[in-house]
């Protein structure tokens, strides 16, 4: 059946963070600089409870063409926001979209990651000193909505990837798996499951698996335009954009 997608940023970060709490998990939430400085209670409840914070930018902008200049500027923003709460050490791109400009920022800005690519193992790129951690393939937005895959197809497809990887990043949306149903669904799953979960920038130095969440939108209203890049062109309205739901 469908579902309408709905916004409450703050009851979902909740329900991740008792979630993770219950099974003694940490994880990594990549936020914008935009949404930490208006809604300063987000960093602040993701510290208190001893996860990691890196940048997703600050205003979550494509990284797909800007330069290098353009690319320093807008992680600078944000980690000059985050920075108040916790110490930044990586960088995710907003749809994973970046370029060299990113590599290039993310080493100038003394960022020692850089999580926006999807793959299994973890590198550097030649002539860069940042690393690369991976993303698994699908995000739970694109497997839920333009895959049509039910949750339980999704958290399989993740499994399967984790057993031949060697330290890579699980991509979810707060907004989206916060929602009880996907707690219940997706999160409780993966915890349930004999992979070691680490925060992201603990594998620079070992191998497991980092639960990450990306934090960027508070509303609908907010997310649409973003949203909308990724959708099939008949479902670019605000009313019809929604999940399939199992």
């Amino acid at each position: 059946m469908h579902e309408r997608v709905s916004f409450n940023i703050y009851g979902h970060l909740e329900n991740i963070l008792q979630t993770l709490s219950n099974y003694g998990v940490p994880a990594t939430f990549f936020i914008t600089g935009e949404m930490a400085n208006s809604h300063p209670r987000i960093p602040q409840r993701i510290c208190k409870n001893d996860h990691e914070m890196a940048s997703h930018g600050h205003s979550h902008k494509s990284f797909s063409e800007v330069s290098y200049a353009e690319a320093e500027k807008e992680i600078a923003k944000s980690i000059k926001v985050l920075s108040r709460f916790q110490e930044v050490k990586g960088f995710r791109a907003p749809f994973l979209v970046r370029n060299k400009a990113t590599y290039l920022a993310c080493e100038k800005l003394g960022l020692s990651y850089d999580s926006s690519e999807h793959g299994l193992k973890k590198y550097c790129p030649n002539g860069f000193k940042v690393t690369v951690l991976p993303v698994l393939s699908p995000l739970d937005t694109h497997g839920l909505d333009l895959l049509g895959l039910r949750a339980r197809e999704l958290v399989a497809r993740w499994l399967s990837q984790c057993g031949r990887s060697s330290g890579a990043a699980i991509c979810m949306h707060a907004w989206r798996i916060g929602r009880k149903k996907y707690v219940k669904t997706i999160l409780e799953p993966l915890l349930r499951s004999n992979l070691t979960f680490v925060k992201a920038c603990e594998l620079l130095c070992k191998d497991g698996i980092a639960l990450t969440f990306d934090v960027e939108y508070t509303s609908l209203g907010d997310s649409f335009s973003s949203i909308s890049l990724l959708m099939p062109r008949e479902k670019k309205t605000a009313e019809s954009f929604v999940s399939h739901v199992p």
